[in-house]
C-alpha cells in the first residue's frame, strides 16, 4: 500500500468524523477490521457493503489512515453505532463475524477487536471489586492472579511480537511484580472461550489495580522489546486491553496515538 501523506490523512478523517447511518458507519467500521491483504475478506466487505452507493469512498479513506489513528477512529466509530438500534446494532457484529471468517483464522488481534466491540456496543462490565488492603496486586487472591496470568499469557502473542523466547521473557517480567519467580504459573496461552472468562474476572479489578496491571505491561514490553519500542500491534493489544480495563494509558503508550476531536 503507498504511504499516504499528512494532508491526505487529515482529509480523510475529516470526511470519516462526518460519516453517520447504519450503512455507513457499517462500511467504515468493517474497512478498519479487514486484512486488507486477504482477496476473501475484501470479497466479504464488498458483499456486506454492495448496497452502500459511496462503500468505495469510505473505504478509501480508511485506507489514507496511519497506525496512529486506525484504532482511535474506530473507537470512536463505534461510539456513534452505539446509538443505532439494537437490532441494527447485532447485524454489525454479525456482518463483523462474517469478514473476520473470511480472513482465515482469528487472530488473537482480532478476538480483542471483537471484545471492544461487544463492550463499545452493549456489554455491561463486570462490577469491579472492592479494594484490596494497602491496593497492592500481590495481594490479590491466588485464583485473580491466575486470571492475570492467562490475560498476560494471551497477550504474550502480541506484545513481543512473534518471537516465542521474547514473549516469555516479557510473560515473566509482568507476572514477576506480583508474585515470587518461582510462583510465576507456566506461559499457557488460554484458548478463546478461556481468554474470555479470565479478561472478565480481571475487568472486576479494584479501579485502583487496573493502571498498575496496564503500566506493568508496557514497562515489561520496553524492557525486552527490541530497541526498546512498542511495535504497532504490541500498542494495539495494550490499548485494546486497557480499554476494556477501563483505565487510562500509560504515557509510553499514549504517545503512539493521535486521539480524535470528535
Amino acid at each position: 500500500m503507498a504511504q499516504r501523506s499528512d494532508h491526505e490523512e487529515r482529509d480523510a478523517l475529516d470526511r470519516l468524523s462526518r460519516v453517520q447511518g447504519d450503512a455507513s458507519l457499517r462500511a467504515a467500521v468493517l474497512a478498519l477490521l479487514m486484512n486488507s491483504d486477504s482477496e476473501r475478506a475484501q470479497e466479504a466487505w464488498m458483499y456486506e457493503t454492495a448496497p452502500l452507493v459511496i462503500a468505495d469512498d469510505v473505504r478509501a479513506d480508511v485506507q489514507c489512515l496511519t497506525g496512529a489513528t486506525r484504532l482511535p477512529c474506530l473507537e470512536a466509530l463505534l461510539d456513534r453505532v452505539r446509538e443505532l438500534p439494537k437490532a441494527q446494532r447485532r447485524a454489525l457484529l454479525q456482518a463483523t463475524r462474517r469478514v473476520v471468517a473470511a480472513q482465515g483464522p482469528v487472530q488473537p488481534l482480532d478476538r480483542l477487536h471483537w471484545l471492544l466491540m461487544r463492550r463499545k456496543l452493549g456489554d455491561t462490565p463486570p462490577v469491579a471489586a472492592l479494594p484490596v488492603a494497602q491496593n497492592e496486586m500481590a495481594a490479590l487472591p491466588p485464583q485473580m492472579l491466575q486470571n492475570v496470568a492467562f490475560v498476560t499469557a494471551f497477550l504474550s502473542r502480541l506484545v513481543p511480537g512473534q518471537d516465542a523466547k521474547r514473549g516469555l521473557l516479557w510473560y515473566r517480567a509482568v507476572m514477576g511484580r506480583f508474585m515470587p519467580q518461582s510462583s510465576i504459573p507456566p506461559c499457557d496461552p488460554p484458548d478463546g472461550d478461556r481468554m474470555v472468562h479470565a479478561l472478565q474476572e480481571v475487568e472486576s479489578l479494584p479501579w485502583m489495580l487496573r493502571p498498575v496491571l496496564v503500566r506493568a505491561w508496557v514497562e515489561a514490553a520496553l524492557l525486552t522489546a527490541q530497541r526498546a519500542r512498542l511495535g504497532a500491534p504490541a500498542a494495539d493489544a495494550l490499548r485494546l486491553v486497557a480499554g476494556l480495563l477501563d483505565s487510562p494509558l500509560p504515557p509510553e503508550l499514549a504517545r503512539h496515538y493521535r486521539e480524535l476531536e470528535w
